[in-house]
């Protein structure tokens, strides 16, 4: 039986996708400072909430008002889809704090009742799995894994612990994107234990051609499913994300 396909919400990108991402798995997106990751993840989400699809966005670094603003900016209604329940936002920031013989990371969540507790990855993807029970949300957006690879510890735990983070918010019901940023040089350390731990992988990059510098985006992989793997041109506008599957780029 053929997999069943999730639109990405972005004009071009379901062609390279034979349809979408593949339901009840997970993508990671992945790409340096500015690429575009995040709004690719607002795509999903307003896509999913026009489809009668509930959605939910956890994000680490960036407050629940920044977030909106920026979606406003390329035309979403956030506010009304926030009101209506149909999109949930989990926003808060990842502090280091003494203890009595170290340090130790905490969680700060906007949400009173999330409002300085100690979370551990497990417990992160036990709120996260718990919330889209609750609401029955269809695409969840993990926007940010560098904050939950510095809440794995060691880099021998974090196969484990984010792998575990992942299945234990997959039911098979959902939908999962997340997004990882790259380090800009590609020389400098960089963490792609995610790669090989998420079922899909689409890297977003810059690329110089003809004199000027363009986005492009390629499928690295994407587990049990055909897919384009080319690298594609994609461009930002007012609207979002447009990708363009049949340009050529000039060497």
């Amino acid at each position: 039986m053929p997999k069943k396909r999730v639109s990405s919400g972005v004009d071009g990108l379901d062609d390279l996708l034979a349809g979408g991402y593949v339901e009840g798995r997970s993508t990671l997106l992945a790409g340096g400072p500015g690429t575009g990751k995040s709004i690719l993840t607002w795509h999903f989400l307003f896509d999913g909430i026009e489809k009668g699809e509930k959605g939910i966005l956890v994000s680490l670094d960036q407050t629940e008002e920044m977030i909106t603003e920026d979606m406003t900016d390329f035309g979403w209604d956030p506010e009304a889809s926030l009101k209506s329940g149909d999109l949930t936002i989990l926003s808060g920031n990842l502090r280091l704090v003494p203890t009595e013989t170290s340090y130790e990371y905490v969680i700060n969540f906007e949400h009173p009742l999330l409002s300085e507790q100690k979370f551990t990855v497990p417990r992160l993807a036990e709120l996260v799995r718990k919330k889209a029970t609750d609401v029955e949300a269809k695409r969840v957006v993990i926007d940010g894994l560098g904050p939950l690879l510095e809440l794995a510890g060691n880099r021998s735990e974090i196969r484990q612990l984010v792998y575990g983070f992942i299945r234990e918010i997959a039911d098979g019901s959902n939908t999962i994107l997340l997004t990882h940023e790259l380090k800009a040089s590609k020389t400098a350390q960089n963490d792609e234990m995610p790669f090989f731990i998420c079922d899909g992988v689409l890297e977003l990059d810059t690329h110089h051609s003809s004199g000027d510098y363009i986005r492009t985006m390629r499928i690295i992989k994407m587990r049990g499913a055909n897919h384009v793997m080319r690298r594609v041109i994609f461009k930002i506008g007012d609207q979002g994300i447009v990708a363009f599957p049949d340009a050529r780029i000039q060497d």
